[in-house]
């Protein structure tokens, strides 16, 4: 009678394992990932899916990080204070002609999710000429595309325009306020607030559709090397983290609300509908968008021009 009810449980217990759905993985199994990023709107994807556990099923455990400023994450990934970077191919340009050893592994932002704005007696980009331009760093994205905004008017950057450090979107705007700054740029749902305050919109560069490799997933060659099944199931866990996004307006909106500190449901919207455009479903990045930060590298170092797109990316970890 023992033995048949013994029998019985272990018959119970092997049913109930094959029905039951799979335990989530044990946090002694996952792989803590520390990931840096610039900002709180184009890297919504990351967090969503943290929150959504769609990193800790594929056995990761992420970590965004903010930090100002696209060259200062470069420095934290050489470090290795990083392990993985959502960050600017124009920096991470800059940081491998001087000898640091990264690759991209994987695209974020495609396009230019930036808007150039400037004070209310400024109606056209030609006005600039001779004014100055807020970004956040020095040999960050935002100082490429003060770049680009020049040229896009028919301004020389180097002689036309002064760029000036301003800082975070903040401090941009208090610069404008103060008249600090003639212009500066800020993504888009920031644009929408700046221009309910009577700033003008020079340009919004999402209307251009220009590839622009704005934001990727890099990762140093020794991770590369050694860390295989890590960036194998981060990548796979970041491109259902981008669908997740794309599927899940509200859950995006209530996060971005709580990340950004904004209010404006209009600005919100905008930035998520700008998002969609920007994201890729597959996780790739754009090879004609990495092209023109290497062309535009070229202006100011030569030695840029012994690059190719293919040299700057390892898109084999990519599901």
């Amino acid at each position: 009678m023992f033995t048949q009810l013994i029998r019985a449980i272990l018959v119970a217990a092997v049913a109930m394992a094959l029905t039951s759905p799979l335990p989530v993985r044990a946090a002694a199994e996952l792989t803590t990932v520390r990931i840096a990023h610039n900002g709180f709107s184009s890297e919504m994807p990351v967090y969503l899916g943290k929150d959504a556990g769609i990193f800790v099923k594929h056995g990761i455990n992420v970590e965004p990080i903010f930090i100002l400023g696209g060259a200062t994450t470069i420095q934290a990934l050489i470090g290795k204070s990083l392990d993985l970077l959502m960050g600017g191919a124009t920096p991470m340009l800059a940081a491998v002609m001087n000898g640091a050893q990264m690759k991209i592994v994987g695209g974020m932002i495609n396009r230019i999710p930036f808007a150039l704005l400037a004070q209310p007696e400024i109606k056209t980009g030609a006005q600039l000429k001779g004014k100055k331009i807020g970004i956040t760093r020095f040999g960050s994205n935002s100082d490429f595309i003060a770049r680009v905004a020049a040229q896009e008017f028919g301004l020389n950057p180097k002689t036309d325009i002064s760029i000036v450090q301003s800082g975070a979107p903040d401090q941009r705007l208090l610069a404008l306020k103060t008249r600090t700054v003639d212009a500066t740029l800020f993504n888009i749902e920031q644009a929408v607030i700046a221009r309910k305050q009577g700033y003008n919109m020079l340009v919004n560069f999402l209307d251009k559709d220009i590839d622009y490799t704005h934001i990727a997933i890099i990762a140093r060659d020794d991770t590369i090397k050694t860390q295989p099944d890590m960036l194998r199931r981060f990548l796979r866990a970041y491109v259902e983290s981008i669908r997740y996004y794309k599927t899940h307006k509200e859950d995006a909106l209530k996060k971005a609300m709580q990340l950004q500190k904004l209010g404006d449901r209009e600005a919100l919207e905008i930035g998520y509908q700008s998002n969609l455009k920007a994201l890729p479903d597959d996780g790739r990045p754009t090879v004609k968008g990495t092209q023109l930060v290497i062309d535009a590298a070229v202006l100011d170092d030569p030695r840029a021009k012994n690059y190719t797109p293919q040299q700057l990316m390892d898109l084999s970890f990519l599901p």
